[in-house]
């Protein structure tokens, strides 16, 4: 069986009849596709999906180091911890909705001035056989307080992938005036089936400010009529599934 870190290069190292074999797999065995060492993208395990996530996750439960969970068919794994005054996010809960093609994770806390960042991945758990990518992301935040001229809060989120890396900022300064550079969108050819994100909150210290919630959205692409993958998929899955993530090396080289 064709792993999904097989290298692109395939030429060399896959027969004619294993790929022709491979790509007229039947939908119900596509499904059942996980790429070698019976894991998914994040460390997850590739023989069924993870846990529904649920409302209200504790923090201490999402930064225990192995938490895992699905929402629609999307997987949420390998969160870490990189900031948290206070040990606000630590102490907080976690919130997954899905909505029509939108995903969002909430983290509710009272974030009080400080620096709060965690890191996490997404990744479509049956993507070869769905044929859904990632469209396009945002992200904002909720303050209880609204400060002076200056931003109240900034929230960032970096997206990575394997040809793409989207930056987004929305910031709030009084008089509840929010500006942001988001939602933005994937590249029509590299939309992704898995992803890294940065999530970052910046409070500013100012006299009583304050957040009480961050989200972070992402809305999917589905491609009508794509049920049984054709070689294109297969390869851009591989690819996405098979090399290391951009975002994350940078982020674990400077922290």
């Amino acid at each position: 069986m064709l792993s999904l870190r097989t290298p692109i290069g395939l030429g060399a190292a896959l027969s004619a009849s294993l790929a022709a074999s491979l790509l007229s797999v039947a939908p119900a065995q596509a499904q059942e596709f996980a790429p070698s060492g019976n894991e998914w993208p994040g460390g997850v395990d590739g023989s069924s999906k993870p846990a529904n996530c649920t409302a209200f996750t504790p923090g201490a439960t999402i930064f225990s180091g192995d938490f895992a969970c699905t929402s629609g068919d999307k997987i949420y794994s390998s969160f870490f911890l990189t900031t948290d005054t206070g040990g606000a996010l630590n102490s907080g809960v976690f919130n997954f909705t899905f909505s029509g093609t939108n995903h969002t994770l909430a983290a509710l806390a009272n974030f009080a001035p400080g620096t709060y960042e965690f890191g996490y991945t997404m990744t479509i758990f049956d993507a070869l056989n769905s044929g859904q990518r990632l469209e396009s992301a945002n992200t904002s935040a909720t303050s209880s307080v609204i400060g002076s001229n200056i931003p109240a809060w900034t929230k960032t989120l970096n997206v990575s992938t394997n040809d793409e890396i989207l930056d987004i900022t929305t910031t709030q300064s009084q008089p509840i005036i929010v500006n942001s550079n988001g939602p933005k969108t994937f590249g029509v050819a590299v939309q992704p089936v898995s992803a890294d994100f940065i999530s970052k909150l910046i409070v500013a210290n100012l006299p009583s400010n304050s957040v009480q919630g961050i989200t972070d959205s992402v809305t999917q692409k589905f491609d009508d009529g794509e049920t049984v993958p054709g070689p294109l998929p297969i390869l851009g899955a591989g690819a996405a599934f098979g090399l290391s993530r951009k975002l994350r090396r940078r982020i674990k080289q400077t922290a």
